[in-house]
């Protein structure tokens, strides 16, 4: 694993417009329009409750490497000064830790990677 320089938070707040950014295309690619249901399906997914049950889904598959868990931990210890508004601390923590690692895997070029993650979260956000 490469030296990550990039605080927790910094990485979770690209990783929250990386996230955004898919989820709202692929909602847009199943057909929907109306732009209420949009933001719901779209809130839906991008929650810090919807963020915590996609990440422990993954990790209950074991779909992380060992670096990835890293970037993860570092995202559950992260200093958080805001305070989520529908969330509790542990829930955006671990949103933030699954944010931090989209962040990352985008920053540090792990394309492949960053595409399987997005696609699992898409998948499993579908389910929510």
């Amino acid at each position: 694993m490469e030296i990550v320089t990039e605080n927790a938070t910094s990485l979770a707040w690209l990783g929250d417009a990386i996230m955004t950014f898919e989820i709202r295309k692929h909602i847009l690619e199943k057909g929907y329009r109306k732009a209420d249901v949009l933001q719901k399906k779209s809130a839906r997914i991008c929650s810090a409750k919807g963020q915590s049950i996609i990440l422990n889904a993954l990790v209950e598959a074991d779909f992380f490497t060992e670096d990835e868990k890293m970037i993860l931990n570092r995202g559950r210890n992260a200093t958080i000064h805001s305070k989520a508004k529908n969330a509790d601390g542990k829930t955006y923590l671990e949103a933030t830790a699954l944010e931090a690692l989209l962040g990352y895997l985008y920053l540090y070029h792990h394309e492949e990677r960053l595409k399987m993650l997005l696609d699992e979260i898409v998948r499993l956000g579908d389910s929510l």
